[in-house]
């Protein structure tokens, strides 16, 4: 019988709260899966040791199948990592796994989610996007320079939201989605603001594919509106800025993150002084020139 997966994906500045992520998992919802798979590009050997030994994880070195980030409008250069791009990986890796859960490394797990494990009639379970907007918009789309077969689906349908979904093996033709995705991001990037959501949008309605919709103020509580969410929130998303690690004070990550440290686990880059910072770029680079 195929394992089940909790699913995530950073940049090597991001590794810390990654970590934070599996020890919120093993705290409050070990039962979860039977591992947790992280893409990344750069995590030392001993604090890949570190994070395994909190929570069973698979390490996936990912590379973006897009080679020409200029392609893609000034916005996602801007404001977003080509890491967005790795939540189309849980499609390919329902060859693997009986259920994937992906999960944004910027939340906080309050309760156990253990149902969302659970299948009832759907293939897919989404939120859909309250936080930016309910309808198809120019809050998905840049209508600059839009191409105009952009306009042959419905821009007024809900948009999804991919900080928190749940795929299961039974997805008919999950590969041809996968390259669905990564055709068409293609296709839009100059257009795109929030690239993945957008194109995941489209193939589903271009395949007419049905989802679960999941309470977005359960699973994506925004941090403003925990007061008046308190009886129902199971995750907080930090969605924008500040983050936990930078500026946003949340009580329960930081006893997580400060677990972490104790275990010899390194400091989030945002945690680090100027000076610190500056001696970790320096040791960067040393480490690209000789490993040539």
């Amino acid at each position: 019988m195929k394992k089940t997966a909790i699913v995530t994906g950073g940049t090597s500045n991001q590794y810390p709260a990654m970590a934070v992520l599996a020890l919120n998992i093993a705290d409050k919802c070990p039962d979860l899966a039977d591992e947790l798979v992280i893409f990344y590009d750069d995590i030392p050997l001993s604090q890949q040791k570190l994070i395994n030994s909190i929570f069973p994880t698979r390490f996936i070195k990912y590379e973006s199948p897009f080679q020409h980030i200029d392609n893609f409008s000034e916005e996602i250069q801007k404001y977003f990592s080509p890491f967005l791009f790795c939540k189309y990986e849980c499609f390919r890796l329902l060859d693997e796994y009986q259920s994937v859960l992906w999960l944004d490394y910027d939340m906080v797990i309050t309760k156990d989610i253990s149902e969302l494990k659970e299948k009832n009639q759907a293939d897919l379970k989404f939120c859909e996007d309250f936080v930016l907007g309910v309808k198809f918009t120019n809050k998905v789309f840049l209508y600059k320079n839009c191409l105009e077969d952009i306009y042959n689906f419905d821009l007024l349908k809900p948009a999804i939201s991919c900080c928190a979904f749940v795929l299961f093996d039974t997805l008919k033709n999950y590969n041809e989605i996968y390259n669905e995705c990564i055709k068409l991001t293609e296709r839009y990037a100059p257009v795109l603001f929030l690239p993945e959501e957008a194109i995941i949008s489209i193939v589903f309605q271009q395949k007419n594919i049905c989802y679960e919709k999941l309470d977005y103020k359960k699973y994506s509580t925004l941090p403003k509106d925990i007061q008046k969410n308190t009886d129902i929130t199971s995750i907080i998303h930090a969605v924008g800025q500040p983050k936990f690690w930078n500026g946003l004070y949340n009580e329960q990550w930081e006893n997580y993150y400060n677990k972490w440290l104790k275990m010899g686990g390194a400091k989030h880059l945002d945690r680090y002084t100027k000076f610190e910072r500056l001696l970790l770029r320096i040791k960067r680079k040393l480490k690209k020139v000789f490993s040539i």
